[in-house]
Protein backbone atom coordinates (compact mmCIF):
# COMPACT_ATOMS: atom_id res chain seq x y z
CA UNK A 1 0.00 0.00 0.00
CA UNK A 2 1.42 3.37 -0.95
CA UNK A 3 2.10 6.16 2.04
CA UNK A 4 0.28 8.78 1.54
CA UNK A 5 1.95 12.25 2.13
CA UNK A 6 1.49 12.83 6.08
CA UNK A 7 2.74 9.20 6.70
CA UNK A 8 6.14 10.35 4.24
CA UNK A 9 6.76 13.40 6.28
CA UNK A 10 6.52 11.63 9.75
CA UNK A 11 8.38 9.45 8.98
CA UNK A 12 11.44 11.61 7.42
CA UNK A 13 11.18 13.55 10.72
CA UNK A 14 11.54 10.83 12.53
CA UNK A 15 14.68 9.22 10.19
CA UNK A 16 16.26 12.81 11.07
CA UNK A 17 15.92 12.89 14.75
CA UNK A 18 16.93 9.51 15.18
CA UNK A 19 19.45 8.99 12.72
CA UNK A 20 22.17 9.42 15.56
CA UNK A 21 19.98 7.72 18.35
CA UNK A 22 21.47 5.28 20.79
CA UNK A 23 19.44 1.93 20.88
CA UNK A 24 18.66 1.82 24.75
CA UNK A 25 21.11 0.89 27.26
CA UNK A 26 19.18 -2.22 29.07
CA UNK A 27 16.45 -1.79 31.12
CA UNK A 28 17.11 0.15 33.98
CA UNK A 29 15.59 3.96 35.20
CA UNK A 30 15.16 6.43 37.38
CA UNK A 31 12.37 8.17 38.78
CA UNK A 32 12.40 11.83 38.83
CA UNK A 33 9.23 13.27 41.32
CA UNK A 34 8.87 17.30 42.38
CA UNK A 35 6.22 19.73 43.20
CA UNK A 36 6.45 23.33 43.24
CA UNK A 37 6.36 25.07 47.05
CA UNK A 38 7.66 24.20 50.14
CA UNK A 39 3.57 24.49 50.57
CA UNK A 40 2.99 21.38 48.36
CA UNK A 41 5.51 19.21 49.74
CA UNK A 42 4.23 19.75 53.77
CA UNK A 43 0.52 20.04 52.59
CA UNK A 44 -0.67 17.69 49.61
CA UNK A 45 0.98 14.27 49.84
CA UNK A 46 1.64 14.55 45.75
CA UNK A 47 5.05 13.58 46.11
CA UNK A 48 4.06 10.39 47.02
CA UNK A 49 1.33 9.78 44.94
CA UNK A 50 4.12 10.60 42.49
CA UNK A 51 6.11 7.91 43.40
CA UNK A 52 3.25 5.27 44.06
CA UNK A 53 2.17 5.77 40.34
CA UNK A 54 5.68 6.04 38.96
CA UNK A 55 6.82 2.86 40.54
CA UNK A 56 3.46 0.99 39.63
CA UNK A 57 4.72 2.15 36.08
CA UNK A 58 8.00 1.26 36.41
CA UNK A 59 7.02 -2.35 37.60
CA UNK A 60 4.27 -3.15 34.85
CA UNK A 61 7.04 -2.32 32.38
CA UNK A 62 9.74 -4.33 33.79
CA UNK A 63 12.10 -1.57 34.47
CA UNK A 64 14.57 -1.74 37.03
CA UNK A 65 14.86 1.74 38.73
CA UNK A 66 18.15 1.85 40.40
CA UNK A 67 17.61 5.49 41.90
CA UNK A 68 15.27 7.93 42.89
CA UNK A 69 15.48 12.00 42.59
CA UNK A 70 13.67 15.17 43.27
CA UNK A 71 11.27 13.94 46.18
CA UNK A 72 11.18 17.81 47.12
CA UNK A 73 10.26 21.28 45.63
CA UNK A 74 11.95 22.65 42.74
CA UNK A 75 10.06 25.12 40.33
CA UNK A 76 10.21 24.07 36.54
CA UNK A 77 10.49 27.58 35.11
CA UNK A 78 14.09 26.77 34.64
CA UNK A 79 16.04 23.31 34.20
CA UNK A 80 19.02 24.62 36.58
CA UNK A 81 17.37 22.91 39.83
CA UNK A 82 19.54 20.98 42.28
CA UNK A 83 17.95 17.46 42.31
CA UNK A 84 17.42 18.06 38.31
CA UNK A 85 20.77 18.43 37.51
CA UNK A 86 21.53 15.93 39.83
CA UNK A 87 19.37 13.50 38.67
CA UNK A 88 20.52 14.53 34.78
CA UNK A 89 24.59 14.23 35.68
CA UNK A 90 23.65 10.51 37.07
CA UNK A 91 21.55 9.20 33.93
CA UNK A 92 24.90 10.05 31.64
CA UNK A 93 27.46 9.08 34.00
CA UNK A 94 25.96 5.21 34.20
CA UNK A 95 25.55 3.66 30.86
CA UNK A 96 22.97 1.20 32.07
CA UNK A 97 20.17 3.63 31.99
CA UNK A 98 18.10 3.60 29.82
CA UNK A 99 14.30 5.25 30.77
CA UNK A 100 13.77 8.44 33.09
CA UNK A 101 10.15 8.38 34.57
CA UNK A 102 8.28 11.33 35.21
CA UNK A 103 4.28 11.28 36.75
CA UNK A 104 3.38 13.88 34.32
CA UNK A 105 6.35 15.55 31.26
CA UNK A 106 5.37 19.17 33.46
CA UNK A 107 6.90 17.42 36.47
CA UNK A 108 9.98 16.97 34.17
CA UNK A 109 10.18 20.61 32.91
CA UNK A 110 8.13 23.40 31.79
CA UNK A 111 10.69 25.39 29.90
CA UNK A 112 9.07 24.36 26.50
CA UNK A 113 11.31 24.03 23.44
CA UNK A 114 14.60 23.87 25.77
CA UNK A 115 12.49 20.56 27.74
CA UNK A 116 11.89 19.37 24.12
CA UNK A 117 15.45 19.76 23.31
CA UNK A 118 16.74 18.15 26.17
CA UNK A 119 14.26 14.94 25.85
CA UNK A 120 15.89 14.44 22.43
CA UNK A 121 19.79 14.83 23.19
CA UNK A 122 19.19 12.18 26.01
CA UNK A 123 17.21 9.99 23.40
CA UNK A 124 20.73 10.70 21.53
CA UNK A 125 22.24 9.18 24.04
CA UNK A 126 20.21 6.07 24.40
CA UNK A 127 17.72 7.46 27.56
CA UNK A 128 14.20 7.78 27.26
CA UNK A 129 11.52 10.31 28.91
CA UNK A 130 8.69 8.06 30.31
CA UNK A 131 5.73 9.73 31.70
CA UNK A 132 3.27 7.74 33.69
CA UNK A 133 -0.01 9.87 32.53
CA UNK A 134 0.95 10.31 29.10
CA UNK A 135 2.42 6.94 28.02
CA UNK A 136 3.46 7.58 24.53
CA UNK A 137 6.02 6.00 22.06
CA UNK A 138 8.66 8.56 21.57
CA UNK A 139 10.62 6.29 18.71
CA UNK A 140 8.33 7.80 16.66
CA UNK A 141 7.05 10.54 14.39
CA UNK A 142 3.97 11.02 16.13
CA UNK A 143 5.21 9.82 19.38
CA UNK A 144 7.78 12.59 19.45
CA UNK A 145 5.35 14.80 18.15
CA UNK A 146 2.94 14.41 20.91
CA UNK A 147 5.71 14.46 23.46
CA UNK A 148 6.55 18.26 21.82
CA UNK A 149 2.79 19.29 21.96
CA UNK A 150 3.38 18.52 25.86
CA UNK A 151 6.11 20.02 26.48
CA UNK A 152 4.94 23.32 24.56
CA UNK A 153 1.23 23.39 26.24
CA UNK A 154 2.66 22.68 29.55
CA UNK A 155 5.02 26.35 29.20
CA UNK A 156 2.35 27.55 27.82
CA UNK A 157 0.20 27.16 30.53
CA UNK A 158 3.26 28.37 32.89
CA UNK A 159 2.85 31.31 31.23
CA UNK A 160 -0.81 31.65 31.33
CA UNK A 161 -0.66 31.15 34.94
CA UNK A 162 2.55 33.11 35.22
CA UNK A 163 0.00 36.47 33.74
CA UNK A 164 -2.99 35.72 35.87
CA UNK A 165 -0.43 36.20 39.02
CA UNK A 166 1.04 39.39 37.58
CA UNK A 167 -2.21 40.97 36.67
CA UNK A 168 -4.07 39.61 40.20
CA UNK A 169 -0.52 41.07 42.33
CA UNK A 170 -1.15 44.38 40.61
CA UNK A 171 -4.64 44.89 41.07
CA UNK A 172 -4.29 43.84 44.90
CA UNK A 173 -0.99 45.87 45.28
CA UNK A 174 -3.10 48.74 43.77
CA UNK A 175 -6.14 48.44 46.50
CA UNK A 176 -2.97 48.79 49.19
CA UNK A 177 -2.30 45.21 50.21
CA UNK A 178 0.71 43.48 50.75
CA UNK A 179 1.22 40.28 48.79
CA UNK A 180 4.75 39.29 49.68
CA UNK A 181 7.57 38.62 52.35
CA UNK A 182 6.80 40.48 55.79
CA UNK A 183 9.20 43.19 56.16
CA UNK A 184 11.32 43.23 59.01
CA UNK A 185 9.82 44.84 62.42
CA UNK A 186 6.32 43.65 60.69
CA UNK A 187 4.27 40.49 61.87
CA UNK A 188 1.49 38.80 59.62
CA UNK A 189 -0.88 37.62 62.00
CA UNK A 190 -3.60 36.09 58.52
CA UNK A 191 -0.27 34.82 56.80
CA UNK A 192 -1.74 32.09 55.06
CA UNK A 193 -4.78 34.44 53.67
CA UNK A 194 -4.91 35.92 50.95
CA UNK A 195 -2.97 39.16 50.91
CA UNK A 196 -6.56 41.14 50.94
CA UNK A 197 -7.04 39.47 54.35
CA UNK A 198 -3.35 40.05 55.69
CA UNK A 199 -3.60 41.72 59.07
CA UNK A 200 0.17 43.23 59.63
CA UNK A 201 1.27 44.64 63.23
CA UNK A 202 4.42 46.07 64.13
CA UNK A 203 6.39 44.01 66.35
CA UNK A 204 9.18 44.84 69.39
CA UNK A 205 11.88 45.00 66.66
CA UNK A 206 9.89 47.44 64.53
CA UNK A 207 9.82 49.52 67.83
CA UNK A 208 13.44 49.74 67.27
CA UNK A 209 13.37 50.35 63.83
CA UNK A 210 11.60 53.45 64.40
CA UNK A 211 13.90 54.79 67.05
CA UNK A 212 16.51 54.21 64.26
CA UNK A 213 14.46 56.09 61.73
CA UNK A 214 14.47 58.98 64.08
CA UNK A 215 18.70 58.75 64.76
CA UNK A 216 18.66 58.76 61.12
CA UNK A 217 16.24 61.67 59.72
CA UNK A 218 18.68 63.57 63.10
CA UNK A 219 21.46 62.70 60.73
CA UNK A 220 24.15 63.11 64.20
CA UNK A 221 25.59 59.53 63.28
CA UNK A 222 26.67 56.92 61.45
CA UNK A 223 24.46 53.62 59.76
CA UNK A 224 27.20 51.52 61.49
CA UNK A 225 26.50 52.97 64.69
CA UNK A 226 22.82 53.00 64.38
CA UNK A 227 22.98 49.70 63.25
CA UNK A 228 25.32 48.19 66.19
CA UNK A 229 22.43 49.82 68.53
CA UNK A 230 19.84 47.76 66.52
CA UNK A 231 21.89 44.72 67.30
CA UNK A 232 22.73 45.22 70.79
CA UNK A 233 18.85 45.57 71.03
CA UNK A 234 18.18 42.19 69.31
CA UNK A 235 17.30 43.30 65.63
CA UNK A 236 19.36 40.89 63.19
CA UNK A 237 20.19 43.37 60.68
CA UNK A 238 23.39 44.09 58.69
CA UNK A 239 24.02 48.11 57.14
CA UNK A 240 23.21 46.42 53.91
CA UNK A 241 19.41 45.66 54.94
CA UNK A 242 19.34 49.37 56.93
CA UNK A 243 20.06 51.05 54.46
CA UNK A 244 17.06 48.81 52.18
CA UNK A 245 14.40 49.81 55.34
CA UNK A 246 15.89 53.18 55.53
CA UNK A 247 14.29 53.35 51.75
CA UNK A 248 11.32 51.18 51.81
CA UNK A 249 8.07 53.15 51.69
CA UNK A 250 6.63 50.26 53.27
CA UNK A 251 7.67 51.71 56.70
CA UNK A 252 6.07 55.31 56.08
CA UNK A 253 2.66 53.47 55.52
CA UNK A 254 3.18 53.15 51.29
CA UNK A 255 3.72 50.49 49.07
CA UNK A 256 5.38 50.26 45.85
CA UNK A 257 7.54 47.80 43.22
CA UNK A 258 8.12 46.73 39.50
CA UNK A 259 4.41 45.87 38.61
CA UNK A 260 2.94 49.55 39.88
CA UNK A 261 6.07 51.05 37.55
CA UNK A 262 7.43 52.69 40.39
CA UNK A 263 4.02 54.20 41.60
CA UNK A 264 3.39 54.58 45.14
CA UNK A 265 -0.37 53.12 46.77
CA UNK A 266 -1.30 54.20 49.97
CA UNK A 267 -1.29 50.99 52.06
CA UNK A 268 -3.47 48.93 54.11
CA UNK A 269 -0.82 48.42 56.35
CA UNK A 270 -0.09 50.54 60.10
CA UNK A 271 2.82 52.81 59.42
CA UNK A 272 5.72 52.62 61.43
CA UNK A 273 7.24 56.42 60.70
CA UNK A 274 5.21 59.44 59.90
CA UNK A 275 6.31 60.51 56.23
CA UNK A 276 8.12 63.86 57.45
CA UNK A 277 10.70 61.49 59.38
CA UNK A 278 10.34 58.97 56.18
CA UNK A 279 11.40 61.95 53.76
CA UNK A 280 14.35 63.67 56.69
CA UNK A 281 15.64 59.78 57.17
CA UNK A 282 15.97 59.39 53.45
CA UNK A 283 17.80 62.57 52.59
CA UNK A 284 20.03 62.26 55.32
CA UNK A 285 21.02 58.51 53.56
CA UNK A 286 21.29 60.17 49.95
CA UNK A 287 23.53 62.55 51.46
CA UNK A 288 25.76 60.88 53.04
CA UNK A 289 28.80 58.78 51.20
CA UNK A 290 28.60 55.77 48.92
CA UNK A 291 30.19 52.75 50.89
CA UNK A 292 33.85 52.09 49.69
CA UNK A 293 34.15 55.76 48.51
CA UNK A 294 36.53 58.01 50.67
CA UNK A 295 34.40 60.16 53.11
CA UNK A 296 34.56 64.02 51.88
CA UNK A 297 34.47 67.14 53.84
CA UNK A 298 35.55 66.07 57.87
CA UNK A 299 37.64 68.33 58.10
CA UNK A 300 38.12 68.45 62.42
CA UNK A 301 39.09 72.41 61.71
CA UNK A 302 35.92 72.97 61.33
CA UNK A 303 33.19 70.62 63.04
CA UNK A 304 30.42 73.32 62.77
CA UNK A 305 30.02 73.77 59.56
CA UNK A 306 26.08 73.22 58.55
CA UNK A 307 25.33 72.91 62.29
CA UNK A 308 26.29 76.59 62.83
CA UNK A 309 24.08 79.26 60.75
CA UNK A 310 23.96 82.70 60.15
CA UNK A 311 21.19 84.25 61.98
CA UNK A 312 19.89 87.02 59.75
CA UNK A 313 19.77 84.90 56.56
CA UNK A 314 19.26 81.67 57.93
CA UNK A 315 21.63 80.20 55.75
CA UNK A 316 24.54 77.24 57.29
CA UNK A 317 28.12 78.27 57.61
CA UNK A 318 30.73 75.98 55.60
CA UNK A 319 33.86 75.38 55.83
CA UNK A 320 37.09 76.20 53.46
CA UNK A 321 40.49 77.11 53.76
CA UNK A 322 43.50 79.18 52.34
CA UNK A 323 47.11 79.46 52.98
CA UNK A 324 46.90 76.89 55.67
CA UNK A 325 44.02 78.51 57.63
CA UNK A 326 40.45 77.90 58.07
CA UNK A 327 37.44 79.74 57.74
CA UNK A 328 33.54 80.04 58.06
CA UNK A 329 31.42 81.48 55.43
CA UNK A 330 27.80 81.62 53.78
CA UNK A 331 27.02 81.19 49.97
CA UNK A 332 24.83 83.06 48.65
CA UNK A 333 23.64 85.70 51.52
CA UNK A 334 22.94 89.01 51.30
CA UNK A 335 25.31 89.83 53.87
CA UNK A 336 28.10 87.37 53.20
CA UNK A 337 29.77 86.16 56.54
CA UNK A 338 33.19 85.23 56.84
CA UNK A 339 35.24 84.53 59.60
CA UNK A 340 38.15 82.58 61.19
CA UNK A 341 37.52 78.88 62.07
CA UNK A 342 39.08 79.70 65.39
CA UNK A 343 37.08 82.48 66.51
CA UNK A 344 34.00 80.77 66.11
CA UNK A 345 35.05 77.33 67.88
CA UNK A 346 36.26 79.87 70.64
CA UNK A 347 32.67 81.28 70.53
CA UNK A 348 31.18 77.90 70.76
CA UNK A 349 33.30 76.33 73.41
CA UNK A 350 32.63 79.19 75.59
CA UNK A 351 28.89 79.40 75.22
CA UNK A 352 29.41 75.39 76.45
CA UNK A 353 31.11 76.94 79.86
CA UNK A 354 27.32 78.37 80.36
CA UNK A 355 26.22 74.65 81.05
CA UNK A 356 28.29 73.96 83.41
CA UNK A 357 28.90 73.34 87.11
CA UNK A 358 30.49 73.01 90.03
CA UNK A 359 31.35 69.27 91.32
CA UNK A 360 30.10 70.31 94.72
CA UNK A 361 26.36 70.48 93.24
CA UNK A 362 26.53 67.10 91.50
CA UNK A 363 25.13 65.07 94.04
CA UNK A 364 22.33 67.31 95.01
CA UNK A 365 21.95 68.09 90.86
CA UNK A 366 21.45 64.16 90.33
CA UNK A 367 18.62 64.50 92.86
CA UNK A 368 17.24 66.91 92.03
CA UNK A 369 17.02 66.06 88.05
CA UNK A 370 15.70 62.82 89.15
CA UNK A 371 12.88 64.34 90.82
CA UNK A 372 12.02 66.78 88.11
CA UNK A 373 11.49 64.13 86.01
CA UNK A 374 10.17 61.76 88.05
CA UNK A 375 7.55 64.51 88.71
CA UNK A 376 6.79 64.98 85.24
CA UNK A 377 6.82 61.13 84.07
CA UNK A 378 3.93 60.82 86.89
CA UNK A 379 1.82 64.03 85.54
CA UNK A 380 2.17 61.86 82.14
CA UNK A 381 1.55 58.48 83.08
CA UNK A 382 -2.64 59.53 83.20
CA UNK A 383 -2.32 60.91 79.85
CA UNK A 384 -0.74 58.11 78.67
CA UNK A 385 -2.79 55.55 79.38
CA UNK A 386 -5.72 57.73 78.17
CA UNK A 387 -4.01 57.49 74.48
CA UNK A 388 -3.16 54.32 74.50
CA UNK A 389 -7.19 53.41 75.09
CA UNK A 390 -7.82 56.40 72.26
CA UNK A 391 -5.48 54.40 69.90
CA UNK A 392 -6.70 51.13 70.79
CA UNK A 393 -10.73 52.23 70.19
CA UNK A 394 -9.61 54.28 66.86
CA UNK A 395 -7.74 50.81 65.66
CA UNK A 396 -10.59 48.55 66.28
CA UNK A 397 -13.00 51.23 64.26
CA UNK A 398 -10.98 50.99 61.52
CA UNK A 399 -11.00 47.09 61.48
CA UNK A 400 -14.19 47.09 61.79
CA UNK A 401 -14.70 49.80 58.71
CA UNK A 402 -12.24 47.22 56.98
CA UNK A 403 -14.65 43.91 57.85
CA UNK A 404 -17.78 45.57 56.40
CA UNK A 405 -15.86 46.55 53.18
CA UNK A 406 -14.70 43.28 52.68
CA UNK A 407 -17.70 41.81 53.32
CA UNK A 408 -19.24 44.52 51.02
CA UNK A 409 -21.88 45.52 53.71
CA UNK A 410 -20.29 49.29 52.63
CA UNK A 411 -19.08 51.37 49.50
CA UNK A 412 -15.93 52.20 48.56
CA UNK A 413 -16.65 55.70 48.37
CA UNK A 414 -17.58 55.21 52.50
CA UNK A 415 -14.77 52.89 53.08
CA UNK A 416 -12.09 55.57 52.05
CA UNK A 417 -13.95 58.30 53.60
CA UNK A 418 -13.93 57.02 56.88
CA UNK A 419 -10.81 54.81 57.02
CA UNK A 420 -8.60 57.97 56.02
CA UNK A 421 -10.42 59.66 58.99
CA UNK A 422 -9.50 56.86 61.49
CA UNK A 423 -5.74 56.76 60.09
CA UNK A 424 -4.87 60.33 60.46
CA UNK A 425 -6.82 60.27 63.48
CA UNK A 426 -4.25 57.38 64.42
CA UNK A 427 -1.50 58.86 63.15
CA UNK A 428 -2.07 62.24 65.52
CA UNK A 429 -2.45 60.12 68.63
CA UNK A 430 0.66 58.01 67.85
CA UNK A 431 2.88 60.94 67.22
CA UNK A 432 1.67 62.15 70.78
CA UNK A 433 2.08 59.09 72.24
CA UNK A 434 6.01 59.42 70.93
CA UNK A 435 6.58 61.52 73.49
CA UNK A 436 6.17 59.09 76.04
CA UNK A 437 8.51 56.73 75.30
CA UNK A 438 10.69 56.15 77.86
CA UNK A 439 12.43 53.87 80.03
CA UNK A 440 12.32 54.77 83.37
CA UNK A 441 14.86 51.96 84.17
CA UNK A 442 17.23 53.73 82.15
CA UNK A 443 16.83 57.33 84.05
CA UNK A 444 19.57 56.99 86.73
CA UNK A 445 21.83 56.16 83.47
CA UNK A 446 20.76 58.63 81.64
CA UNK A 447 20.78 61.48 84.29
CA UNK A 448 24.35 60.23 85.03
CA UNK A 449 25.87 60.72 82.00
CA UNK A 450 24.24 64.33 81.36
CA UNK A 451 26.00 65.17 84.69
CA UNK A 452 28.93 63.57 83.38
CA UNK A 453 29.00 65.83 80.08
CA UNK A 454 27.68 68.63 81.43
CA UNK A 455 30.31 69.10 84.27
CA UNK A 456 33.28 70.41 81.63
CA UNK A 457 31.73 70.21 78.16
CA UNK A 458 33.19 72.67 76.83
CA UNK A 459 36.61 70.44 77.27
CA UNK A 460 35.06 67.49 76.72
CA UNK A 461 34.16 69.20 73.35
CA UNK A 462 37.69 70.67 72.26
CA UNK A 463 39.04 67.30 72.79
CA UNK A 464 36.89 65.05 71.04
CA UNK A 465 37.33 63.76 67.51
CA UNK A 466 35.46 64.93 64.69
CA UNK A 467 32.79 62.52 64.50
CA UNK A 468 32.28 62.87 68.67
CA UNK A 469 32.38 66.64 68.37
CA UNK A 470 29.34 66.14 65.92
CA UNK A 471 27.57 64.03 68.18
CA UNK A 472 27.86 65.69 71.01
CA UNK A 473 26.65 69.60 69.99
CA UNK A 474 24.07 67.65 67.72
CA UNK A 475 22.79 66.13 71.32
CA UNK A 476 22.91 68.84 73.31
CA UNK A 477 21.71 71.60 70.70
CA UNK A 478 19.01 69.26 68.29
CA UNK A 479 18.16 73.02 66.57
CA UNK A 480 22.06 73.52 65.60
CA UNK A 481 23.13 77.32 66.76
CA UNK A 482 22.76 80.81 65.06
CA UNK A 483 26.17 82.82 64.19
CA UNK A 484 24.99 86.67 65.21
CA UNK A 485 28.00 89.07 63.17
CA UNK A 486 27.08 92.42 64.87
CA UNK A 487 27.17 90.77 68.63
CA UNK A 488 30.14 88.43 67.66
CA UNK A 489 28.19 85.94 69.77
CA UNK A 490 26.81 82.61 69.32
CA UNK A 491 23.08 81.52 70.73
CA UNK A 492 20.64 78.52 70.14
CA UNK A 493 16.92 78.15 69.83
CA UNK A 494 16.87 74.83 71.56
CA UNK A 495 18.33 72.75 73.89
CA UNK A 496 18.15 69.18 75.23
CA UNK A 497 15.87 69.35 78.42
CA UNK A 498 18.12 67.63 80.61
CA UNK A 499 21.32 69.79 79.58
CA UNK A 500 18.47 73.17 79.84
CA UNK A 501 17.64 72.19 83.57
CA UNK A 502 21.22 72.57 85.08
CA UNK A 503 21.64 76.05 85.02
CA UNK A 504 18.51 77.38 87.25
CA UNK A 505 19.15 73.93 89.06
CA UNK A 506 22.42 74.77 90.06
CA UNK A 507 21.37 78.64 90.20
CA UNK A 508 18.63 77.20 92.64
CA UNK A 509 21.53 75.34 94.54
CA UNK A 510 23.51 78.34 94.97
CA UNK A 511 20.71 80.19 96.44
CA UNK A 512 19.45 77.52 99.01
CA UNK A 513 22.93 77.67 100.54
CA UNK A 514 22.43 81.65 101.01
CA UNK A 515 19.21 80.76 102.74
CA UNK A 516 16.67 80.84 99.65
CA UNK A 517 14.04 77.64 99.36
CA UNK A 518 15.17 75.78 96.47
CA UNK A 519 12.05 74.26 95.72
CA UNK A 520 10.39 76.43 93.74
CA UNK A 521 13.25 75.99 91.48
CA UNK A 522 13.01 72.69 90.79
CA UNK A 523 9.40 73.30 89.56
CA UNK A 524 10.35 75.69 87.08
CA UNK A 525 13.73 74.54 86.01
CA UNK A 526 11.99 73.79 82.63
CA UNK A 527 11.02 77.10 82.22
CA UNK A 528 13.23 78.42 79.62
CA UNK A 529 15.64 80.66 79.32
CA UNK A 530 16.29 83.62 76.66
CA UNK A 531 17.09 82.01 72.89
CA UNK A 532 16.30 78.32 74.83
CA UNK A 533 13.39 76.45 73.99
CA UNK A 534 13.33 72.90 75.94
CA UNK A 535 11.49 69.87 74.72
CA UNK A 536 9.20 67.86 77.71
CA UNK A 537 11.71 65.37 79.56
CA UNK A 538 10.44 62.04 77.83
CA UNK A 539 11.59 62.78 74.22
CA UNK A 540 13.95 61.84 72.00
CA UNK A 541 16.52 63.83 72.74
CA UNK A 542 16.85 62.87 76.63
CA UNK A 543 16.79 59.29 75.13
CA UNK A 544 19.74 59.88 72.50
CA UNK A 545 21.87 60.55 75.36
CA UNK A 546 21.12 56.75 76.42
CA UNK A 547 21.71 55.86 73.13
CA UNK A 548 24.71 58.02 71.69
CA UNK A 549 28.10 56.60 73.29
CA UNK A 550 29.90 59.80 73.87
CA UNK A 551 32.94 59.81 76.08
CA UNK A 552 32.69 62.21 78.63
CA UNK A 553 36.44 62.75 78.07
CA UNK A 554 36.40 66.01 79.81
CA UNK A 555 35.97 65.10 83.59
Amino acid sequence: MKKNNLEEVLESITLKQYASAKPLRGNKGVIYTRVSTLEQKMENGSLEVQLKYCLDFSSRLKIEIKELFGGTYESAKTDGRKEFQRMLEFVKKNKDISFIIVYNYDRFSRTGPAASQLSEDLAKDGIILKSVMQDIDASTASGRLQENFFHLLNNFDNRAKSDRTINNTREVMLKGYWPYITPLGYENLNKKQRACFHKYVITKEGEELKKAFHLKAEGSISNKEIVDLLKAKGVQITEKNFRWIIMNPFYAGYITGSLLNGKLVKGMHPALIDLDTFLKANDVMHRMPTAGKPKQYRHPEVPLKVFARDEVSGKPLTGYSTKNNWYYKTKFADSPINIKAEKLNQLFVEFLTSFEYDKKYKVKLKEALTKLIRTKMAGADGENKLLKKKIAEKERQLEIAEEKFLLDKISSEVYEKFSKKFKDELKTLNDQLANFDFDSSNLQKIIQKCLDLSQNISKTWGLASFEDKQRLQQLVFPSGILYNKDLGAVRTTKVNSLFAAIEPLVRGLGENEKGDSVKNRLLSAFVPRTGIEPALPCDNQILSLARLPIPPSGR
